[in-house]
């Protein structure tokens, strides 16, 4: 996302320590492990082993499958937090959308047209696969429409966005080509419905609460009388985005994307208030979802059957996605597949958020696949991307 300082830059807050220390000696396990925490990896944005590797594995150590700390009622009771987290990283998503329709609209067309053909290329596959389980029709198409929206997410994590332009290109590639997936969860609530009179309300409603969320910030972060008052009104606006999503079972997503775009296109500084103020509590929502998704995981037969064509459709939707999009961006394929290969929390966002309306059966295996597949995408990345450019270039 773009910083309220430096607009070319795609992140909260401008240059953190992490950034500054990139090429320096190597780091202590302690500096390691404070700067997972408290600067851009907790986001998934540096060159370095990134959260979702602890945390994942954390949260099924405390998971009732572990020490059993996180018990189903602990489970239970967060899932408000969850939506009020799934809502903060919709509206990210939807201020960088905005910032950039105030320019050609090429990127956002090169972003999605990428994320599309990931979302195919796994949601077709993980149909093929949970059909031939005998699932009913109208599960299968709304599990694999959600298997594959987690699979569309991308972080690219391979390299600093500062350190070479491909990887700045890259990196603004990766924030937009959220978008798509976003819009396309109401299409999955939508399919999930329990009446079909209500599919149309469950795939618009989040627009109007979305509308209403913005409306309401954009009435009060300029006329707050202290940074403080401010904060409380951009904390309590966001946990009404998300509360009212859960409330009604729809999108927290969605109804995040559609307040950060009409935060980040209303005239004011909307979008710039919320962007600081989220800064100060997005990395504890990070670790809350990779927590929560680590917990819910649960070993079975069909979470480990599906893993495998989740890995291998995610890593050829998006080598043919960059193939298809690369040369538009003058940026070399393999450099475009490495950086987008890492899925980041965002992965982990769309299972959460698909949990909370699918059978309860078919969101467990959902997060069990996705969380399994995100830690193995991010110990790739790590591994191999580095690797993987050098030879592209």
């Amino acid at each position: 996302m773009n910083s309220i300082r430096d607009p070319r830059r795609r992140e909260l807050g401008g240059p953190d320590p992490l950034d500054r220390r990139l090429g320096a000696p190597p780091l202590t396990a302690l500096d390691w492990f404070r700067s997972l925490m408290f600067t851009r990896s907790a986001r998934g944005r540096a060159p370095s082993l990134t959260p979702a590797v602890i945390f994942l594995p954390l949260g099924v150590l405390l998971g009732p499958q572990g020490l059993g700390w996180f018990t189903p009622l602990v489970l239970h009771r967060l899932d408000a937090a969850v939506s009020i987290a799934l809502a903060v990283l919709g509206v990210l998503v939807g201020i960088a959308l905005g910032r950039e329709l105030r320019g050609p609209l090429r990127l956002l067309t090169i972003a999605s047209v990428e994320s599309a053909v990931t979302v195919a290329s796994v949601g077709l596959a993980t149909m093929y696969f949970v059909t031939e389980r005998g699932l009913p029709l109208e599960i299968t198409t709304a599990f694999a429409l959600a298997i594959g929206l987690c699979a569309s997410a991308s972080s690219a994590t391979s390299a600093s966005p500062d350190s070479e332009a491909a990887a700045g290109v890259a990196t603004r590639v990766a924030d937009l080509d959220d978008v798509l997936p976003i819009v396309l969860t109401m299409v999955g609530f939508a399919l999930i419905a329990p009446e079909a009179g209500s599919a149309l309300v469950h795939g618009l409603a989040p627009v109007g609460l979305g509308l209403t969320v913005a409306t309401v910030g954009w009435l009060l972060f300029e006329r707050a009388e202290s940074s403080a008052e401010r904060v409380v009104f951009v904390l309590g606006t966001l946990s009404l985005a998300g509360g009212a999503a859960a409330y009604l079972s729809i999108s927290p997503l969605a109804v995040g994307l559609v307040a950060g775009l009409v935060w980040a296109l209303v005239r004011g500084r909307a979008d710039q208030i919320v962007t600081a103020d989220v800064g100060r509590v997005q990395h504890p929502l990070v670790v809350l979802l990779l927590l929560t998704a680590g917990a819910l995981w649960i070993p079975s037969a069909m979470a480990a059957w599906l893993l495998l064509p989740y890995i291998l459709f995610r890593l050829a939707g998006k080598i043919v996605g960059a193939a298809a999009t690369a040369r538009f961006l003058e940026i070399a394929p393999g450099d475009l597949a490495a950086f987008l290969m890492p899925p980041g929390v965002l992965a982990v966002a769309f299972a959460l958020n698909f949990r909370q309306v699918l059978p309860e059966d078919s969101g467990t295996i959902l997060v069990s696949t996705v969380a399994m597949g995100t830690a193995a995408f991010e110990l790739f990345a790590l591994a191999v991307v580095p690797h993987w450019r050098g030879r592209a270039r």
